[in-house]
């Protein structure tokens, strides 16, 4: 037996629950509890061990999850951030170009005269320099160049498009004889207007007739010349009431009314006079619209850089002075 042990080695093994002869109720049952405890010791054990791998691996993704929200923001940051040098870069660069060489189109939607009128404005040049460049802009010019707001969304006026008095300024189609009715109403409802504006006391009830006279000459057009719709002269005529009605929302807007109390009262004479009148009411050219308005842009362009270039040139002879 010795050696029969001797044999089977000395390695050891785990513990072994035995029940063997000479156990007791009370005994096995009190192995039983120790076994229950034993099996709870060790399932809390795994629990604290799986749940300390599960808030590790809760933190390492959070902050993977962390990391690239910070690298992709970062990217987005830089992205943003070219396409505004991008743009800023073309807007320099188109604005340099209207400045020194615009082209026809930079003339016609006015922003060629807008880059002129903002260098004169810059504050570079003083007063008296302005006043000493006397090139000349009649009254009669000022009254046809249309204006606007400098202001997102507002639309362009001008004292021309609002003062359509003579038969010979109105839309072919509102030239015959059958809209004198609505035209002489359109005329003394504007004319009211327009004192109330010089008495800086213009009314809404004014405005609304002057609104209601523009819808008159609509019904009229629409039961003159309605059934033609393709008629150019229709179109044009359709134009022109779009723009008479805009600009008549426009009289509401209290910011404007100053600015057409002052033009109809204006007796500028040089392009000095029309630059103190813009800046004073904020104003910014327009685009030329009416063929008129097309053959006036190009004439008060040379006139508006024959200015910038005789009070930058007075600057600069100061300077070496």
């Amino acid at each position: 037996m010795l050696i029969i042990l001797a044999c089977l080695g000395t390695r050891s093994v785990a513990q072994v629950v035995f029940v063997g002869p000479g156990s007791t109720p009370q005994g096995d049952y009190l192995r039983g509890v120790g076994m229950a405890a034993y099996g709870i010791g060790m399932g809390n054990l795994l629990d604290a061990q799986a749940n300390a791998i599960n808030a590790d691996v809760g933190i390492k993704l959070n902050e993977y999850i962390a990391s690239v929200l910070k690298n992709e923001n970062a990217e987005n940051v830089d992205h943003r951030d070219g396409i505004l040098r991008k743009k800023r870069d073309e807007f320099n660069q188109n604005h340099e170009r209207i400045l020194k060489s615009p082209e026809a189109r930079d003339v016609d939607n006015g922003g060629a005269l807008n880059a002129v009128l903002e260098k004169m404005n810059a504050g570079l040049i003083q007063e008296s320099i302005h006043r000493s460049a006397d090139v000349p802009v009649s009254v009669d010019e000022v009254r046809r160049i249309p204006f606007k707001l400098a202001e997102k969304g507002v639309k362009s006026f001008s004292m021309q498009r609002l003062t359509v008095k003579e038969r010979g300024t109105w839309p072919l189609a509102f030239q015959d004889r059958q809209f004198d009715r609505e035209r002489r109403d359109y005329e003394l409802a504007l004319d009211h207007v327009l004192e109330q504006h010089v008495q800086k006391a213009a009314q809404i009830e004014a405005i609304d007739k002057l609104k209601s006279a523009v819808g008159q000459l609509s019904d009229k057009l629409d039961q003159v010349m309605g059934r033609v719709p393709d008629d150019r002269r229709f179109i044009e005529a359709r134009a022109a009431l779009r723009e008479l009605d805009a600009i008549v929302e426009m009289l509401k807007t209290y910011k404007i009314q100053p600015a057409l109390v002052d033009l109809d009262e204006y007796h500028g004479t040089t392009v000095n006079d029309l630059r103190v009148y813009m800046r004073k009411h904020g104003l910014q050219f327009s685009a030329a619209q009416s063929k008129e308005e097309r053959e006036l842009f190009p004439e008060l362009y040379t006139k508006l850089r024959m200015h910038y270039d005789k009070v930058t040139a007075a600057v600069g002879n100061d300077g070496k002075n």
